[in-house]
């Protein structure tokens, strides 16, 4: 993922403005999966301490993300997707189906997953020449504190909660969410050429 042809185009400052336009069309779409998906870790969750920190995860999902893409919307003249393409419902469907099935372990190891690999890319992004200010604020907030501090209380959390036992099945977890994540990733472009 970290040489995924989107990381690669954003670091040489040529992602198409099209490609661009629908990825946030299916981030913004996945924010909305993402309450869920940790609404489900609030319920499933060890500790008061795990609590707090899923609810605070949730309030700024819906008080931060979610307004942030209601206006790239309005900035970018997107519209707001009734259906995602494949690729992209895979990774969706994917995270949701996961956290309903799994337990909070299940559902950290998940959103780890995604959360380290979009910090780790974007560390490499936001030392890169890039022209177009809204891809620029994305990859600036995947680097910022809060997010840092996000992906590694996940990280500290499977630590924590988990053992070697369960190490197999996050292991699993963690593959699976990543080939997810590439398949999101070329989404975007498979639309614009589906050849």
């Amino acid at each position: 993922m970290l040489n995924h042809r989107f990381v690669e185009d954003v670091c040489a400052d040529r992602l198409p403005p099209d490609v661009f336009q629908r990825y946030v069309a299916y981030e913004g779409a996945f924010v909305e999966t993402a309450i869920a998906i940790f609404a489900y870790a609030v319920a499933r969750a060890p500790d008061m301490e795990a609590s707090r920190w899923m609810i605070g995860v949730l309030d700024a999902l819906a008080n931060e993300q979610i307004p942030y893409f209601e206006e790239r919307y309005q900035t970018l003249n997107i519209t707001q997707l009734a259906d995602l393409p494949p690729q992209a419902a895979a990774f969706d469907n994917g995270m949701h189906e996961l956290a309903k099935q799994g337990d909070f372990l299940d559902i950290a190891t998940a959103m780890f997953a995604a959360e380290w690999m979009y910090w780790s890319w974007s560390k490499r992004a936001i030392t890169c020449q890039i022209s177009n200010p809204d891809l620029k604020t994305w990859i600036a907030l995947h680097v910022d504190d809060t997010f840092a501090a996000q992906a590694m209380w996940l990280k500290q959390a499977i630590d924590r909660y988990g053992n070697a036992s369960d190490l197999s099945r996050l292991s699993t977890i963690f593959a699976k969410v990543t080939e997810l994540e590439i398949a999101f990733h070329h989404a975007p472009y498979e639309e614009a050429d589906p050849s």
